[in-house]
């Protein structure tokens, strides 16, 4: 990766997995990272392994919600420029495979919130 000294980062979905990884991947490289999710223990886990990576809490924002939500889009975007002064980076790691509570996966109703989801948000 390279050096990121500066730069500023929006990582979505980044309470978990892959997200939570590239958040500490890129704040080990120097970036100021906006963490993300709908999970306050995984993004407590997020905060940890940043904090155990030496990661100044200074270069840590956070913002948990769901991309379903307008409001916590306009937090992502408002709060890191209010902290950080800029977004140079945006990462849209999350994904969804159905909506929560859906029994018929392929009905169009799941394909459109599915996509509106991962593909419009």
């Amino acid at each position: 990766m390279s050096d990121f000294n500066g730069k500023v980062v929006i990582i979505t979905g980044s309470s978990s997995g892959i997200g939570q990884a590239a958040a500490v991947l890129f704040a080990k490289n120097g970036a100021s990272v906006t963490i993300h999710g709908r999970s306050e223990d995984g993004l407590k886990k997020t905060m940890e392994m940043l904090s155990e990576a030496k990661i100044p809490k200074d270069r840590i924002h956070s913002v948990r919600g769901a991309v379903t939500e307008d409001s916590v889009l306009k937090a992502l975007i408002e709060e890191t420029i209010k902290k950080f002064g800029k977004i140079d980076v945006l990462i849209n790691n999350v994904g969804i495979a159905k909506k929560e509570g859906e029994k018929n996966v392929r009905s169009m109703e799941n394909l459109d919130y599915i996509w509106n989801v991962n593909v419009k948000r």
